[in-house]
Order: structure tokens, then C-alpha cells, then sequence
């Protein structure tokens, strides 16, 4: 099979984790579709650059990444998610209605945030997330680890 037919079928079988890997950056519904238009477009452009296949998804996912915060640069723009765009998100796919994931979310830093999105929504190993995000592996623990020590200590306060 050729690139760009398995890319074609990526994306067809990713769409939906592309948005919403996007929106984890974006913020913003039309923006996080813009940025994963923009990056389709990029990879589809770039598929000579893949070299082994069995890594297109770190490697649309770094595309995906380093188009949102090319984005958010040239906006210079802050943007809040509104309750009905996070609960459009969570429920293309997977039903987390009952957990207060936007406000969670939010708390982070970008750094944690793009961790946790791609390990426990993305399903990523810890190596893709560190070829996604340009980091160690190490790095990628220790981030994870910071991010739910946060989540936790803040579920701690909700809860008091």
C-alpha cells in the first residue's frame, strides 16, 4: 500500500483524536478544525518525509502539534472553552459527561495538559509522546507524573 492511501485511511480512522488533540491546544472549536485542516494538508504534503510507517501517528500528531502553536504564535490570541464546545468534544466519541475534565484540564499548564491528552486520550506510549512533543522519554514520565499529582490534589480540594 501506498503513503498516501494508508494516510487517507489514518486519517479516516483518526479524525476524531486529531480534533481533539488539536482543541487541547486551540481551545476553540473552528479553531481546532482549522489546525487540523491545515495539518492534513502539511502531512499530506510532507508524506515523502515519513519514513516508517508504523509511526504516522506520532508523526501526524507532531504535525498537529507544531501547527498549533505556529497558530496560537501568529493569533496571539487567549481563548476559553465554553461548556457546550467541551461537551461537543467529549461526546464525538467517548461519553466523560460526568467528570468536570474542561475545568481539570484548564488548571494545567500546557506542558502537563499535552501529556495527558495524548497518553489517556490518545492512547500513546510514552515513547510516541516524546517523538510527538520533542521530549525525552524521561521527561515525558515526569510530566505525566506532575500532571496527576495535580489533577489529584486539586480532586482532593473539590472534594472537601
Amino acid at each position: 500500500m501506498d503513503k498516501q492511501t494508508l494516510f487517507c485511511q489514518f486519517i479516516d480512522q483518526n479524525l476524531t483524536s486529531a480534533y481533539r488533540f488539536a482543541y487541547s491546544y486551540m481551545k476553540n472549536q473552528q479553531d481546532a478544525e482549522d489546525v487540523v485542516n491545515e495539518s492534513v494538508i502539511k502531512a499530506m504534503r510532507g508524506l515523502g518525509s515519513l519514513r516508517d510507517t508504523s509511526k504516522i501517528k506520532p508523526w501526524f500528531f507532531k504535525i498537529i502539534s507544531n501547527t498549533a502553536i505556529s497558530w496560537l504564535q501568529k493569533q496571539k490570541k487567549t481563548t476559553t472553552s465554553t461548556l457546550e464546545d467541551m461537551e461537543l468534544l467529549l461526546h464525538t466519541q467517548d461519553d466523560y459527561s460526568h467528570m468536570m475534565v474542561e475545568d481539570m484540564l484548564r488548571s494545567l499548564d500546557e506542558k502537563y495538559k499535552a501529556v495527558l491528552v495524548l497518553r489517556y486520550f490518545e492512547r500513546m506510549t510514552l515513547g510516541e509522546i516524546g517523538e510527538v512533543l520533542d521530549l525525552n522519554e524521561n521527561t515525558v514520565k515526569t510530566r505525566l507524573y506532575r500532571a496527576l499529582e495535580q489533577l489529584r490534589m486539586q480532586m482532593e480540594v473539590d472534594v472537601s
